[in-house]
């Protein structure tokens, strides 16, 4: 996949890596954000034949890690939804004839009152989901690593072929969590752009990764010896 914005020469991004955007032009990084957020046509992506993608059918845009992802939201009724295509058919009908058991009971236990009382519907696999509160453990939030592991590794559990779009992930990891970024976005085979802002260049924070400067007077420093 190629990512253009003119009149730079386009950005090739490398398939089961992170490649950094780093950024020293705040009108140029503000711009990249806009275009794979899709609220503006400031960039355009296209594929290795240099053809025109669609950037909502190829990335998937989260932004910050911290202010805006939340798992849960983002991924919980399709995970329910696959877990159900999981599950073995026996799975599934001891799941319902436990939900029928319990559906009999309350049943049983109206009777003790004295009111005219009956139970409307018994629970499908999807209410049992939503019953059972079935969630990513709430430790997450405060673990940035651990959200972007899960981010990860979720959408290639979903089957999501998309690459995942996100900004300065270099303020939540050190060094070593980065490297092991690179490592587990490799054994996925899926493939992450970090948009990141700098003043300089910083090459040597992001060695395992495809990296790209463009400073504050928009000298690529591709172009440099």
């Amino acid at each position: 996949m190629n990512i253009t914005y003119y009149p730079f020469k386009p950005f090739k991004i490398e398939s089961n890596k992170v490649n950094v955007l780093d950024i020293g032009n705040s009108k140029m990084y503000f711009d990249i954000c806009r275009g794979f957020s899709e609220s503006a046509d400031t960039i355009k992506i296209s594929n290795d034949d240099f053809e025109i993608q669609d950037c909502g059918k190829q990335c998937s845009w989260y932004g910050d890690l911290m202010l805006s992802v939340d798992l849960n939201k983002l991924f919980l009724r399709k995970i329910q939804q696959r877990l159900m295509v999981l599950m073995s058919d026996e799975q599934q009908v001891a799941l319902l004839d436990r939900s029928r058991e319990v559906v009999s009971e309350v049943t049983g236990a109206s009777f003790l009152m004295d009111l005219p009382l009956e139970v409307s519907s018994l629970p499908d696999l999807e209410k049992i989901m939503k019953f059972v509160g079935l969630s990513f453990p709430a430790e997450l939030v405060g673990d940035p690593y651990a959200i972007l592991e899960t981010l990860a590794q979720t959408q290639v559990e979903l089957g999501i072929k998309k690459q995942l779009v996100l900004t300065n992930i270099s303020h939540y990891l050190s060094n070593k969590q980065f490297s092991d970024l690179n490592h587990l976005v490799s054994d996925l085979n899926a493939t992450v752009i970090d948009i990141e802002f700098s003043e300089i260049g910083r090459a040597e924070k992001f060695v395992d990764a495809c990296y790209y400067y463009v400073d504050e007077d928009f000298v690529d420093w591709r172009n440099i010896d």
